[in-house]
Formats: C-alpha cells, structure tokens, sequence
C-alpha cells in the first residue's frame, strides 16, 4: 500500500492509542521511514486535531534526542505521520530484558533524554508522557523521545489546544498537577523523567497500587524511598525530579548535567552494561512493560483528587 502517492508501507511495527506505525521507504528520497497512520475509528474532529498537534510539537522541536518528524497530510478520510525511522529498541523493551540499570547507564539514558525535553520546553513543548515506551533506545547508544500524541503548547491560548475529558496520560509516571488536573508546564516532564530514572534503578515506578486512581493518589502524597543501590549525592537529586512542588524540581538542563557527570566519573562498563546500548537489530515496535500495559488511563477529574 502506498500513501500521499509517495510512501511504501511495508510492514507494521508499533501499535499505539492513536494509530498504527509501519516502516516504510520514501519512493521521492529512496530512504526508510516510520509512517503512522489514524486508526480506523478515530478520525473525529477531536482524534485529528490530537493527530495534528503529535505533528506540530514533535515538528518544531530540533534535537538528535527527538524522534524527526518530515511530512503530515490527509490519506483516506484520515491522516498519516511520516517520522524518522528508528531501529532498535523501547526503554520499556529493555527493561524487561535487563532488568535495572547500573546507576552509570539509567544517568546516561535520562541525561539524553533530559537533553531531549530541554529542546523541547524551549520551544514551548510539553510532552505529558514521558515513560519508557515512549523512549526509544537506537542501535547506536542514542535515546530519542517519541510519542508526542498529548503534548501541548505552553505559549498557546486554551481555545488552540486539544479538549480532553480527564486527565490523558500513564498513572505510574504521571506528576501530582497533572494528576490534579492542573495548568502543567516543564516540571511535570521532569517528574516523570523522575519516574522513569526510579524504574530503570530499582526495576519498578517510585510508586504502586492496585488501581490507577490508587497510584495517582500516591503521587499526591506519598514519599518514594531512596533506592539503595546509589549514593547519597544521586539519591538527593532523584528525589528533587519527584518533588510534589514543580518549582523544587530541577529543569532539564539541570539533570542533563548532573547526569553527564555522572557518566563521567562512573562509565558503563562493558559487557553488562554495553548490552544495553547495543542489542540485536530489529525494527523498533511499542512494547510496554507490565506497568504501563495496566496504567494507561483516562480518569475523571473527580476519580484523581
């Protein structure tokens, strides 16, 4: 099947809420690329407008640590997204391969990502779902953020952004304003970097219940320990990322730093940790881990507070 006359779908590797991503060859440029396509069913005024704004965030925002968006347009009586295709793996994928990280490979990952949002909050993007299958982690070493399907504009008036009901997002990384139901802004993407960086050191979210509403309950005001595999100084600024407060967490070119270094004064040390950054090369797919297969929610505002 061929869209926009111009791209050849090949095989389908990701499913997601939105849609369903195939890899693809660019017949004008002859290069591969990931095609996401509107899921049948979900081309409504509110679906669309969701798939546009993926297309506008991800767009302008410029950074080796953000997947690439090259063309947006109408195939169908839906939408389709062409995205710079990425081979490897999901952060979510290896987790479950792995296991924890040693403290030197979680601080490389979330330093690249931090790096990530950092381009991405100075262009006014938010990107609301930081998780682990949201990161995608390149045969190269490189992580790069994905998924940008409920990000919004913090420079945009309310009436240009997507209406929702409830609160859009994975309960297991989701920050207490947003959990709330409150205005977000960067600090909420560093809460659930937070959120992340606690799993991939101790194997599991900083918080757990048997219900998303009992897990959002838990970011509101629970206490995460410190995990005990790091050390003090690591610990310290873990915990500022899942502070309740937005203005106690640090921004993300703050945990960009401290991350480099940390992967500088304790590199990864091969094999264990090479694994991580150089397995077998497949074609990326969205693979969530058993948190968020059971997490990924839309609550009433009422059920979260």
């Amino acid at each position: 099947m061929r869209v926009a006359d111009r791209y050849e779908l090949e095989a389908v590797i990701g499913q997601g809420g939105m849609g369903q991503v195939w890899r693809a060859t660019d017949a004008v440029l002859g290069r591969p690329v990931a095609v996401k396509l509107l899921k049948q069913g979900r081309t409504g005024r509110e679906a669309a407008a969701m798939f546009r704004r993926e297309a506008q965030a991800a767009a302008v925002v410029n950074s080796p640590h953000v997947v690439g968006v090259h063309d947006f347009g109408p195939h169908n009586q839906s939408f389709y997204l062409v995205m710079e295709l990425v081979v490897g793996n999901t952060l979510a994928a290896a987790l479950q391969q792995f296991g924890p990280f040693s403290p030197p490979a979680a601080a490389e990952v979330v330093g690249q990502t931090a790096d990530g949002l950092s381009a991405a909050h100075d262009q006014g993007v938010i990107h609301r779902d930081i998780k682990p299958s949201n990161l995608l982690m390149a045969d190269d070493g490189t992580i790069k953020i994905a998924d940008f399907g409920i990000a919004c504009f913090l420079n945009h008036s309310a009436e240009d952004q997507v209406p929702q009901q409830g609160v859009l997002g994975t309960s297991y990384y989701l920050a207490p304003e947003r959990a709330r139901a409150e205005p977000v802004g960067p600090a909420a993407d560093i809460y659930s970097l937070g959120c992340v960086l606690y799993q991939l050191l101790t194997g599991a979210p900083p918080f757990l219940a048997d219900t998303p509403t009992g897990v959002l309950r838990q970011h509101l005001v629970g206490v995460p320990a410190r995990p005990a595999r790091v050390g003090s100084g690591f610990g310290r600024q873990l915990l500022r990322m899942l502070a309740k407060d937005p203005a106690d967490r640090p921004d993300a070119d703050e945990v960009a730093a401290w991350c480099r270094r940390i992967s500088a004064d304790h590199p990864a040390h091969p094999p264990a940790d090479a694994e991580l950054f150089a397995g077998p090369t497949t074609q990326l797919q969205t693979v969530s881990s058993r948190y968020e297969r059971t997490s990924a929610c839309q609550l009433s505002l009422k059920e979260t507070v």
